[in-house]
């Protein structure tokens, strides 16, 4: 299955595939202008021992962001890690019943990951906390964007689950692994090289 061919079974997934796909974007700009900063930043320290201050907290800042901002995406596009040594040999049913399970682990890790990035924000909200360094940024403003990139990929997790779900129960195992399932060798490669193996 290849990005840019990928069609989400329902509405709901669509929509949340093209948001997911937008924030994607714009983490790529975000990391393009951090690493921008960063370079300026060398060359300045390097040609005229001058700094032009907080490029390596912000650009921090950037990748923390970047990151949860990011990983409802790699679910959508089976870019997270999954172990399939024994996964392709079994069949629809229990490839769809470990995908399932899969889901469920990643909501177990995520959902309390969540909360206390939250817990995070939210201190560091009431208590107007600011970075000790020369920009003293107001930390809950970084902190509470990378806390909601966390809150998308959290509801994202859900949506994959409750869709696969739907076509389980509905019987289409081959449509729920198309959601959740990791994808086979032969999906790798034809995803990297466009070539279609029959």
């Amino acid at each position: 299955m290849q990005h840019n061919s990928y069609e989400a079974p329902n509405a709901v997934l669509r929509i949340t595939e093209k948001i997911s796909k937008m924030c994607v974007i714009v983490s790529g700009f975000i990391l393009l202008f951090a690493v921008g900063l960063i370079g300026v930043e060398v060359v300045l320290r390097k040609a005229f021992s001058i700094s032009i201050g907080g490029a390596d907290e912000l650009s921090s800042y950037a990748l923390a962001i970047c990151i949860s901002w990011s990983l409802g995406y790699a679910l959508i596009h089976k870019g997270h890690i999954r172990i399939d040594l024994l996964y392709s040999k079994l069949s629809d049913k229990l490839k769809s019943a470990l995908d399932v399970l899969s889901l469920l682990s990643m909501l177990a890790f995520v959902a309390p990951l969540t909360y206390f990035a939250y817990e995070v924000f939210h201190v560091s909200f009431l208590r107007n906390s600011t970075a000790n360094t020369p920009l003293q940024t107001p930390m809950w403003i970084p902190q509470g964007i990378w806390f909601s990139g966390f809150l998308a990929f959290l509801v994202t997790i859900l949506i994959v689950l409750v869709s696969s779900l739907i076509l389980i129960f509905k019987k289409d195992y081959q449509g729920a692994r198309n959601i959740a399932g990791a994808s086979s060798v032969e999906e790798e490669i034809e995803e990297e090289t466009g070539i279609r193996i029959k």
